[in-house]
C-alpha cells in the first residue's frame, strides 16, 4: 500500500482537473490526500464502499501525476517514514520549493 499525499498548494493546482467529480467527492479526495483521513472513514461518511473511495482517489492521483508542474530534474517520491522524519522531509521540501521560485 502506498501513501499518496499532497500539499494544500498541490491539491489547489489539481482542483481544476477534477471537474468530472461532484464537489462532495472533491472535498473527500482533498481530505484523503491533504489531511491524511483514512479512506475507510471517508467511505463511511459518503456511504459508499472503501473500493469506491480508493478508485476515486486513484483517479485523482493519476490526474495529479499527469498534470502536476514539476521543475526540470525533480521527481515525486512516496516514502513511509516515522512521523518526526516525515515532518523533517516535508520541511526540507518546502524550503527547496521556496528557493526555486
Amino acid at each position: 500500500m502506498s501513501i499518496k499525499r499532497l500539499q494544500e498548494e498541490e491539491f489547489d493546482a489539481l482542483r481544476r482537473h477534477l471537474g468530472q467529480f461532484k464537489q462532495e467527492n472533491v472535498e473527500a479526495i482533498r481530505r484523503v490526500l491533504v489531511d491524511g483521513v483514512q479512506q475507510k472513514d471517508i467511505a463511511i461518511e459518503l456511504q459508499v464502499t472503501k473500493e469506491a473511495v480508493s478508485a476515486m482517489v486513484g483517479r485523482a492521483w493519476r490526474l495529479h501525476l499527469e498534470h502536476s508542474d514539476r521543475p526540470e530534474g525533480w521527481e515525486t517520491v512516496s516514502v513511509l517514514l516515522p512521523r518526526d522524519f516525515a515532518r523533517l522531509v516535508k520541511y526540507l521540501a518546502a524550503i527547496v520549493r521556496k528557493a526555486q521560485k
